[in-house]
């Protein structure tokens, strides 16, 4: 027997699914989300990734370019080749950090495809040690560009030249140019060499 003025009332099952409904579309909307933010966490960190990368590049051409020494393998006194500078290549000799071992090295650099490489060979005395493999300085570069600056024989400077024409001689400064892939950038470098011997005699 009911009492006076009480009722029972239940959820009918149009209002259970439209519960439901709703539940289910906020869940979507919160994967979606959480997806979204995950995608984005990731991508920057890639991007962080890749300007570590480009950053680690940049210091050490800085650093090796920087340092270039005036010497040569083998027999000097005909025409030494002390410098030599292309657009998308350059060797020069060098030393290297004592964190990894320390020395001289021949140090070529250059581009192939789309990987900026370096091959270092240990100068012991007039004799040269290839050290393994090139080693990879970054990846995804889509065009490099090397240019040259510095004092001609007669003293004259020589503005900004795609080739260095004089092995024999160090310019004062190199330029460098990179378009990369993946969206970071380059920003253009100018190293000037600490030291100068642009506007030595040529021996």
């Amino acid at each position: 027997m009911r009492r006076k003025g009480m009722s029972q009332k239940g959820f009918t099952l149009l209002e259970i699914l439209v519960v439901l409904s709703l539940l289910g579309l906020l869940m979507g909307l919160i994967g979606t989300a959480l997806v979204g933010a995950n995608r984005a966490s990731a991508k920057a960190g890639r991007f962080a990734t890749r300007l570590d990368e480009v950053r680690a590049a940049q210091a050490f051409l800085r650093r090796s370019i920087g340092q270039a020494l005036p010497l040569t393998e083998g027999d000097a006194a005909a025409k030494p080749e002390r410098f030599i500078g292309h657009r998308q290549s350059m060797s020069f000799y060098a030393p290297l950090p004592d964190s990894v071992g320390g020395g001289i090295y021949r140090q070529r650099l250059s581009l192939e495809r789309q990987r900026l490489r370096v091959d270092l060979a240990r100068l012991d005395g007039a004799a040269l040690h290839r050290l393994g493999e090139p080693q990879l300085l970054l990846s995804g570069v889509e065009a490099l560009a090397f240019s040259y600056r510095g004092l001609a024989p007669l003293g004259k400077d020589s503005g900004w030249l795609s080739e260095w024409p004089w092995p024999e001689r160090l310019p004062r400064t190199v330029r460098i140019e990179a378009r990369l892939a993946g969206g970071a950038s380059w920003v253009t470098e100018q190293v000037r060499l600490r030291l100068d011997l642009a506007s030595e005699p040529s021996p």
